[in-house]
């Protein structure tokens, strides 16, 4: 990729980008133009982008790393550039149902990276509840599965103590996958969750108490030191 273009897709600079035939501009990365605008939250260079010839191949297509511009959109928290997104690919499926074809915002939804991460995955692993319930409602009946690493949302969210991620992802979808590393389910990381929660209020309680102490202890110091200075 010219490295005038990328400054200018990062800068969202719509005059320079209509300059390229932006389909076989790639990054050492193999990130395409719409990687770039997506991850440095251009919305309008999206939109430009989208209106051309051929956007579902710009849509679905992934880096080096299998990203799709969704996994970098959802990894950076940037909700009105997924909505931008997805709009655009609801709008590119109207057409394709009609012609009997995949669902484009289905598919794009699904995708999966080398680590087998769905932008789900990524919107949960940096806690973006806002992106986390919108591609949640966007797919309600997909069961939502495993990377590479044997962990599911549900479980991610559990392990890292998002507790409103998984109290969203048990109530919005209509099967989530429980499944996480070496064997143990989401529900597992939800008790080992609560333990956490339980040890750390009894620390904060054995922390009072010794803070009480120590004030006790010094409070009868002074106490001892100045009846001795009375009495003698």
């Amino acid at each position: 990729m010219d490295p005038k273009l990328y400054v200018a897709s990062a800068d969202g600079d719509i005059h320079v980008l209509e300059q390229y035939d932006i389909h076989v501009q790639l990054t050492p990365k193999k990130n395409t133009i719409l990687h770039v605008v997506a991850q440095f939250g251009q919305a309008d260079c999206v939109k430009w982008i989208l209106q051309l010839p051929s956007p579902s191949l710009l849509l679905q297509q992934p880096n080096e790393k299998g990203d799709t511009p969704l996994h970098l959109a959802a990894k950076e928290g940037n909700l009105a550039m997924v909505k931008n997104l997805i709009a655009a690919a609801k709008q590119l499926q109207e057409g394709d149902m009609e012609r009997g074809g995949t669902a484009v915002c289905k598919v794009m939804l699904r995708m999966k990276n080398e680590d087998k991460d769905i932008a789900l995955h990524e919107a949960v692993r940096y806690h973006h509840p806002e992106v986390v319930k919108l591609l949640i409602q966007e797919d309600l009946e997909f069961t939502y599965g495993a990377n590479t690493e044997g962990n599911t949302p549900l479980y991610i969210s559990a392990e890292w103590g998002f507790r409103d991620l998984v109290q969203m992802i048990l109530d919005n979808c209509s099967s989530p996958a429980h499944s996480g590393i070496k064997g143990p389910t989401a529900l597992h990381a939800v008790v080992i969750l609560n333990d956490q929660g339980r040890n750390f209020i009894h620390f904060l309680y054995c922390l009072v108490f010794f803070f009480s102490f120590v004030q006790l202890l010094i409070l009868s110091v002074m106490t001892k030191k100045i009846l001795e200075a009375y009495f003698n």
